[in-house]
Order: C-alpha cells, then structure tokens, then sequence
C-alpha cells in the first residue's frame, strides 16, 4: 500500500494560547521523531499566528492510527487551544480498512489520487 498523505489545520488559536500551544507541539513533535511510520509531519503558521497547518506524511493509513493513538492526550490539549481539527485526506491507494475506517468515521474531506510523480 501506498504513502498516506494528510493536512489538518487547527483553524483558530488565540493570541494569548500561542505560547502554550507552542510547547504542546514541540512536546509532541519529540514523540513523533521517535515513530519511524511518520515520513513527515511538518507544522506551519499564518502569518498571525492564528492558525496552524500541519503537512503530514505516513508509511501507510495504519500508521496514522499509531500517531492519533500515542499523541491523543497532546492531540486533545492542542485542539482545545487551536480548534476542532480540519483534516483532508490523501492516499496514494484506495485501498485497505484502516482507509475504509478513516472515511467512515472521521469528519476530514477525503481525496482520491489521479496523477503524480514519484
């Protein structure tokens, strides 16, 4: 199975959360060096610094399970000082139930791959 391609975006963090939603995310980006089925997970923000976009790239669609699973208690504080996360989806296959679970329980726009360059 192909990589497995996401972007969430944490739409809106206050001015006064920014310091601590920092820190949260450096936290969690030291565990996220340490999983090898994270390819990229790379975090950028407006120039406001209201919002936060994260380009997020996975062995597989499994593997995002793993991330969600061992970063929830960060995940879950971050989006409290940033927002519901906004997700898209991008697998390079279509197939596979980890994909068919992500489409059916998790409320991110899904994207069907047509072309590309390896």
């Amino acid at each position: 199975m192909g990589s497995f391609r996401a972007v969430a975006v944490f739409p809106h963090i206050d001015p006064s959360n920014f310091d601590q939603f920092c820190l949260l995310a450096s936290q969690m980006m030291q565990e996220i060096q340490k999983q090898e089925s994270i390819l990229r997970y790379d975090m950028f923000f407006s120039d406001d610094k209201t919002r936060c976009v994260v380009l997020e790239e996975y062995t597989n669609p499994e593997a995002v399970f793993e991330h969600v699973e061992k970063n929830a208690n960060l995940l879950k504080q971050l989006t409290a000082l940033g927002g519901q996360i906004e997700g898209s989806i991008f697998p390079i296959d279509q197939k596979g139930s980890a994909l068919n679970e992500i489409k059916s329980n998790w409320d991110s726009q899904f994207h069907n791959h047509f072309l590309g360059k390896n």
